[in-house]
């Protein structure tokens, strides 16, 4: 009888194991990302762009959509790349005027200005790419409660890897953080916070 127990103990628990892996697997939940104070995050600065130095404040009266990210980013980036792009074309003409979409590279060292507006421009003509020096990158990414990281990764295109939160910072046009979206927020949804804000 003990064995009998022992064996629906163990089939309890591997079958407890299967539904937390289910769980952490198909929840939308971003674990890696910090907890996000808004009360202490936000505020202006300035990052280099192809075309020169650009500051948030430039943006002052338009709601700007912010997102940290890469070029060499398999399929996180390019993902919110087109989430942000399909989000601006559900806006009218005015709508879009007033609003301004940014990509701020995690990855300074081999995403220079000239790389980043090429690639932001093949999603959407209204993006931007800014970059600056790993202190301004981090600067940047703490005033937001970003997170990244830099990982060794064996690949015979790239020496590292990095690791990153995937959120829509959407700040309204006074230059406040209003929200951080995650990663599984549609088009739709981004698009109706943008026009909640003009």
């Amino acid at each position: 009888m003990n064995k009998a127990v022992n064996i629906a103990l163990a089939l309890m628990a591997l079958f407890l194991l299967v539904l937390v892996t289910l769980f952490v697997a198909t929840s939308d939940d971003d674990f890696a990302d910090k907890p996000i104070d808004f009360s202490s995050l936000g505020g202006d600065f300035t990052l280099a762009a192809y075309n020169g130095e650009v500051s948030l404040s430039d943006y002052h009266g338009k709601v700007v959509v912010m997102y940290f990210g890469f070029l060499s980013c398999p399929e996180v980036c390019p993902n919110s790349m087109s989430t942000i792009s399909n989000a601006l074309d559900r806006l009218s003409d005015e709508q879009a005027a007033q609003t301004q979409a940014i990509l701020v590279s995690v990855d300074p060292k081999r995403d220079t200005p000239q790389k980043l507006a090429d690639y932001v421009k093949y999603y959407h003509q209204s993006l931007i790419g800014l970059t600056g020096n790993k202190q301004q990158i981090d600067a940047v990414t703490n005033q937001y409660g970003a997170y990244y990281d830099f990982a060794e990764i064996e690949s015979v295109t790239a020496d590292y890897g990095v690791e990153h939160s995937s959120r829509y910072y959407v700040i309204d046009r006074n230059g406040e953080l209003v929200t951080a979206m995650r990663h599984s927020t549609t088009p739709n949804e981004l698009a109706a916070q943008v026009k909640e804000l003009l």
